[in-house]
């Protein structure tokens, strides 16, 4: 058992005492602002459509579906697939050695073509981000998919779902109260759980007694989690009601580019570039971007690796004129740096106790966070002062996962079937929807992706079975190695 197993083993039984029931139905009235909502309950005719009165009253043997806005959300199943703290013959709790979920099947939608979720509210799109979490629900919630994206009429043999998991941090935090309201506004009696919560009171059981008052909780999220504020306010709810009278201080800090470079999106990341590229082409931190600069007064902090990974172009003087982060390690010197940074000037003399890494993407890279705050720790006193030698990093998913399971438990949803018939999707640009812009590289532009609008009804993404054209190598080869047991389901075959 690894260390990081052992850590999250340990503290088990107390993240338990946390954890309010998850298992939430329903949830504000929806209004017509969504059109989508009435047209998958009531226009045969259109393409989300849901036959919702053929949807299964017996929902033991239906799968349990998971969406995030790529492949990030797969470390929050591979959390669910590993969990044991519970007895699979009582379900109490207590492990036994045995998978938790071993009996269940899962159906996992990337909604890649449409990501990152992270940059829609700051492109003035929080609704068309609410709208493309309606459109993953309902798709969970169907049987439809495609089997090539050009094919004129879908297949229907997908199963629907008996509870979902929203497994992205902005589509929670933006979308989980509209997708409860849409699934109650269907008639369909299906929990739906988000991740934000979780991970807050993870971070809290892992605060020791009398450290809340001296204690700072980072949160390293998307840009879109950042904005909606859903972590500090879930923080500050739980910690009310735990940690009476407390001081906590929560700082945040965007991820600016990472899910986006992780996932290998053009916009972020460009392994064929030896140059700076046009800031058309490039949307992450630079010299002059106002909202996410490249402080050169932090140069010796951040640390940069060269090569190809940093794009460096300079005036005749040989003054800097332009630099791109170009590798995802430099967009995590470059957002860890800023996130110790701010502690430091918002909490002075208080210590960094805790990073929640508040995006599916984040758990991968892990080490390389932790090894850049090392680096700063060592670099300068004021910075080994606020960071811990064992800072502990919060993966929301764990707790989401004993949410689930004790979900199933409330319901009696328990399945009889078992992890190896899970199904995997993901969505691509529609090529058959004729206003629809797609690059050469088969992906929407930018100004395109982000300057669509709500109640369009147009089908913008096909949704596809996983395969090696449209998931990369290298992201192949990250699940692969850092969640070998997720790796074995997907491609068992």
């Amino acid at each position: 058992m690894s260390e990081k197993h052992i850590r999250i083993f340990s503290a088990a039984m107390l993240l338990l005492v946390f954890l309010a029931p998850g298992c939430k139905k329903g949830g504000r009235p929806v209004t017509e602002k969504f059109k989508i909502i009435s047209e998958a309950k009531t226009d045969r005719e259109s393409p989300f459509f849901i036959d919702t009165k053929k949807y299964p009253s017996k929902k033991n043997s239906l799968p349990i579906g998971i969406f995030d806005s790529g492949t990030g959300g797969l470390t929050v199943l591979n959390s669910i697939l590993e969990l044991d703290k519970f007895n699979n013959k009582t379900h109490g709790q207590g492990p036994d050695s045995l998978p938790d979920f071993e009996a269940e099947k899962f159906i996992y939608l990337a909604d890649e073509a449409n990501m990152p979720y992270g940059k829609y509210n700051a492109e003035g799109k929080a609704d068309f981000l609410r709208e493309l979490v309606i459109k993953d629900v309902r798709f969970l919630l169907d049987n439809n998919y495609y089997e090539a994206p050009a094919d004129p009429v879908p297949r229907s043999d997908k199963a629907p779902v008996k509870a979902i998991v929203i497994a992205c941090n902005t589509a929670t935090a933006y979308g989980l109260e509209t997708v409860r309201g849409a699934v109650d506004s269907w008639g369909l009696n299906i929990p739906i759980l988000g991740i934000i919560d979780a991970g807050a009171k993870s971070a809290l059981v892992k605060l020791k007694p009398g450290e809340e008052n001296n204690a700072v909780i980072g949160v390293l999220a998307t840009e879109g989690t950042c904005a909606s504020g859903g972590y500090p306010t879930s923080i500050k709810n739980h910690a009310e009601q735990n940690f009476p009278g407390n001081h906590i201080h929560i700082v945040q800090q965007a991820g600016i580019g990472l899910a986006g470079a992780i996932d290998g999106d053009l916009n972020y990341i460009d392994p064929a570039a030896n140059t700076a590229r046009s800031d058309e082409d490039y949307k992450g931190p630079g010299l002059n971007n106002p909202l996410f600069p490249i402080d050169t007064s932090l140069w010796a902090e951040y640390n940069f690796e060269g090569g190809n990974g940093l794009l460096i172009e300079k005036n005749d003087k040989g003054e800097l004129v332009k630099v791109q982060l170009n590798s995802v390690g430099n967009y995590i010197k470059y957002c860890t740096t800023h996130l110790v940074v701010k502690t430091v000037e918002e909490s002075p003399g208080r210590v960094l106790n805790s990073i929640i890494l508040g995006c599916t993407h984040y758990p991968f890279f892990e080490n390389e966070i932790r090894s850049h705050l090392m680096f700063l720790k060592q670099l300068d006193e004021k910075y080994d002062k606020i960071i811990p030698g064992d800072i502990s990093f919060i993966d929301p998913a764990q707790s989401l996962a004993c949410e689930l399971y004790d979900c199933l438990a409330k319901d009696s949803l328990w399945g009889a079937d078992n992890n190896a018939n899970s199904e995997f999707f993901i969505s691509v640009p529609n090529p058959r929807l004729e206003s629809n812009k797609i690059d050469a590289n088969g992906e929407f532009p930018y100004e395109y992706k982000y300057g669509r609008s709500i109640n369009s009804s147009n089908q913008f993404v096909r949704i596809v079975p996983f395969s090696d054209k449209w998931v990369s190598e290298s992201i192949k080869a990250r699940i692969k190695q850092d969640i070998p047991t997720t790796y074995q389901v997907i491609y068992k075959n």
